[in-house]
């Protein structure tokens, strides 16, 4: 029962790690658009960031079913700069909705961390 219980719990991490990345391919798209209107330097390079955390996002998902603790070690590290950095922004509804996504990011991320260290123990 354990073992599934820890095989489930990395499956909804995965898929949270899928959504938020998907989440930042869907700002960077839109952020493409203003780039190619506007064209700026800093509007490209906010572009380019965008598609980079969807692509880091995309990996940790991808990563985390191995339940590697280096891996984890990274994803909270990633998720927790994410955290702050959405934090330090222009905060309004869609950084707040960002931040909660990230919020239960890192909380699955330390509970399934803590289900699959009890498992392999």
């Amino acid at each position: 029962m354990e073992k599934n219980q820890a095989s489930t719990m990395l499956k909804l991490t995965r898929a949270l790690f899928i959504v938020n990345a998907l989440v930042w391919l869907i700002f960077g798209v839109l952020s493409l658009f203003l780039a190619v209107e506007v064209g700026t330097g800093t509007r490209w390079a906010i572009t380019l960031l965008m598609f980079a955390n969807a692509a880091v996002m995309f990996w940790f998902g991808l990563m985390i079913i191995s339940g590697s603790n280096k891996i984890f070690f990274l994803a909270i590290l990633y998720i927790a700069l994410n955290i702050v950095l959405s934090i330090t922004d222009q905060f309004g509804m869609i950084d707040a909705l960002i931040l909660l996504l990230n919020l239960c990011l890192l909380g699955l991320l330390f509970v399934t961390r803590q289900r699959i260290a009890q498992v392999e123990g």
